[in-house]
């Protein structure tokens, strides 16, 4: 009868054990070191001084959506719904090239761009990745699609690359899953194994930042490794470490940055914004880095 209570002992503790195992969270999962060092890098920017510089661009990119830039330093966008690639002087707004999705090129929603490991990817809304190498001006290329356990009803929105884990990062504008409630949610998408994550990279609370905020655009500052996300929705933006914390945030005048949708950073530190026309010409906005 002595041995009943020991044995009773080893039952419960294994089994709690075995139950209450953790899960690796994906900064465990992929070695993300937090820093609590990092001050705000967006505060280095004036969004209202007259620096910065307002550059129209051609008709056909008056849908621009998504920018990136190339490790080289030459700056590509995107219109919202043809798979046209587009090669833009950001100097004066020209179009030094563009190529196609396709001979006949993809129609869809797109909504992102980014340039990893000598590849271009481009997001729809509904968490479609297309995969394909650069083309010469005129030409059409082939593509790869991915599917993630995204759908339109997330809103894919922003899409950039993360070289400290080789993945992409999707923002999402819509729903960010069922046990987020009042959050906005960008996900990773693995370019190791080609697949999406089920958790979450990073989960904005927006009862934090105490205003609206519908993600439009996300881009890696390459000089703190921080990620700045803006919002056509709310006119903001803001940056969070890579471990998620917010670091700061604030508005996009209107003025000059109607519907704010593409984001990259020059080599020379400047934050380039693409802005939607609606019904008059899309734009580009170079915000210099205040020293």
């Amino acid at each position: 009868m002595r041995l009943l209570p020991i044995y009773l002992f080893f039952v419960i503790f294994i089994s709690s054990n075995f139950f209450c195992k953790k899960t690796d969270t994906i900064t465990e999962k992929y070695d993300i070191r937090k820093d609590t060092t990092i001050n705000s890098e967006l505060s280095k920017y004036n969004f209202i001084s007259e620096e910065s510089v307002v550059i129209k661009l051609p008709g056909e990119l008056q849908e621009i959506s998504g920018l990136m830039m190339t490790d080289d330093g030459r700056l590509f966008g995107h219109n919202d719904e043809k798979g046209f690639v587009y090669q833009i002087d950001y100097s004066n707004g020209n179009i030094i090239k563009k190529f196609s999705l396709g001979e006949k090129y993809e129609r869809e929603d797109f909504e992102g761009i980014a340039y990893a490991n000598k590849k271009f990817y481009m997001v729809t809304s509904n968490g479609d990745l297309y995969e394909f190498v650069e083309g010469s001006d005129g030409e059409s290329v082939s593509f790869n699609i991915y599917k993630t356990d995204l759908t339109s009803k997330n809103d894919v929105e922003g899409l950039c690359f993360d070289p400290e884990t080789n993945s992409l990062l999707l923002a999402c504008k819509g729903y960010p899953g069922k046990d987020f409630k009042k959050q906005k949610a960008v996900y990773l998408f693995s370019l190791d194994r080609m697949e999406l994550e089920k958790e979450p990279r990073f989960l904005i609370d927006l009862s934090e930042i105490k205003q609206t905020f519908n993600p439009s655009g996300i881009e890696r500052n390459p000089n703190t490794g921080t990620f700045f996300i803006i919002a056509a929705n709310g006119n903001a933006i803001l940056e969070i470490s890579g471990h998620g914390e917010l670091i700061d945030i604030t508005t996009l005048p209107p003025i000059i940055h109607e519907q704010p949708e593409g984001i990259t950073f020059a080599p020379d530190k400047s934050l380039i914004i693409s802005n939607e026309g609606d019904f008059k010409r899309g734009s580009l906005v170079l915000h210099k880095h205040q020293q």
